[in-house]
């Protein structure tokens, strides 16, 4: 059988960095084929992509993938443990795949498996650490940072031994790609899975970086470059081919001659809409949204003036921008605490290309959940509770198609009437 590597990614938008990560999975691998498993039109910082999926599927395969599949929308949208638990058990699930390959700072994947496994089993004087440094009053993620310390102090662990021990830590956990990587090899080792990790030195700005000064710059670069104050010095054309690939660039510019990208403002007056509708109790029903953020919702609400704005409003040194974003777009969505099961029962192809077809076939003859390749069939291939899930899809799919269709003057059209892109 010819392996795989699978790929979790957002790819919003594609860039230089993701074609050399696939590029280097390959390498690493020697892997005949690279499966993408993508967010749809919502993203794990709780906001909208910029493009819709099927657009960013299109980079994703011009840039070198072989496929790509979806990444349920419940999942998509949540916290780094609930989105890489989703993505991690449909590749396990899919059960043909070999590796799993995620970008990093570190470079460094047996410490990821290290810390991975630690958080996945906690082991009760890990436990012990941690209820000791909450007591001390420190946020959930030093508390949990100190307590690795603590715990691997205490073990002698010789990969984290001498002065290199707390900056190693402090350097893997506070740096957002070796924390998705870390989650990664947690979901791994809970479902035992034979999937074994490989990591891609992340190369050029960080994650965070806005600037494009570097050869490989950021997806949150990109962004700014679509969506942000404009570079008046320099073409867009010239921008896209520094930042993307040059086949991806090439689609970038033809897609934003009749597409706008979309940002989390176009959503406003829906999400005021929605805040309107209910109480602190009701909205506390909302994944990630506790009673106290509820309550200071609705104190606040008549302050409303948009999406961005009401986050910053919302937000204080025990809640981050992130966090509350996302809680904002679970209300948006209508995702429920009960909407969050443990990992999706189906997937979603979006896109594959031609000379792949083999790799289809392999997942639609091994996988223990249903691959969906024509949307209108759901019905008759998904249960009753993943049927409600998909729906979910669907409906998440439609609320940002109305958006960008309004936004960008086209006519909308109902993500059920979508086919997988074929490149």
């Amino acid at each position: 059988m010819e392996a795989i590597t699978g790929i979790i990614a957002e790819y919003n938008p594609f860039h230089k960095g993701h074609g050399y990560q696939i590029k280097q999975a390959r390498k690493l691998t020697g892997d005949r084929y690279v499966l993408v498993i993508m967010s749809g039109d919502f993203v794990q910082r709780g906001a909208p992509a910029v493009f819709d999926k099927y657009a960013r599927t299109r980079m994703a395969l011009l840039g070198g993938a072989d496929a790509v599949l979806e990444l349920p929308s419940c999942w998509a949208c949540g916290s780094a443990e609930y989105f890489s638990k989703g993505a991690v058990g449909i590749l396990d699930a899919l059960d043909c795949v070999d590796h799993l390959c995620f970008g990093s700072e570190s470079g460094d994947v047996v410490s990821c498996q290290k810390l991975g496994q630690v958080l996945d089993k906690e082991p009760e004087e890990f436990q012990n650490f941690l209820r000791d440094s909450l007591k001390e009053g420190l946020p959930f993620p030093a508390a949990r940072k100190s307590a690795l310390k603590k715990y691997l102090e205490a073990r002698h662990d010789q990969s984290f031994s001498g002065d290199a021990l707390f900056s190693g830590i402090e350097n893997l956990l506070d740096s957002p790609n070796n924390l998705l990587g870390i989650e990664y090899c947690k979901a791994l080792s809970r479902l035992n899975s034979r999937i074994s990790p490989v990591t891609v030195k992340r190369e050029g700005a960080g994650y965070h970086d806005e600037s494009l000064s570097q050869p490989l710059s950021s997806a949150t670069a990109v962004r700014r470059l679509l969506t942000g104050p404009k570079y008046e010095d320099m073409p867009l054309e010239k921008l896209l081919a520094y930042t993307q690939p040059d086949s991806v660039a090439a689609f970038t510019k033809d897609l934003l001659s009749w597409d706008l990208p979309v940002t989390e403002d176009d959503f406003s007056l829906l999400l005021k809409y929605r805040l309107l509708l209910h109480t602190p109790e009701e909205l506390a029903g909302f994944a990630d949204v506790s009673l106290d953020l509820a309550r200071r919702i609705i104190r606040e609400r008549n302050h409303f003036a948009s999406f961005s704005q009401f986050i910053s409003l919302l937000k204080t040194r025990e809640m981050t921008y992130t966090r509350i974003s996302r809680a904002l777009l679970h209300i948006l969505l209508s995702i429920t605490k009960e909407d969050m099961s443990e990992t999706p029962g189906y997937v979603r192809l979006l896109g594959f290309r031609k000379e792949s077809s083999s790799l289809l076939r392999m997942l639609q003859d091994s996988s223990r959940i249903p691959v969906i390749t024509k949307a209108a069939d759901y019905r008759k291939m998904l249960p009753e509770d993943c049927r409600k899930a998909f729906e979910k899809d669907l409906f998440c799919a439609d609320l940002y198609e109305s958006v960008k269709a309004e936004k960008s003057q086209k006519t909308f059209v109902s993500d059920l009437q979508k086919s997988p892109v074929i490149l």
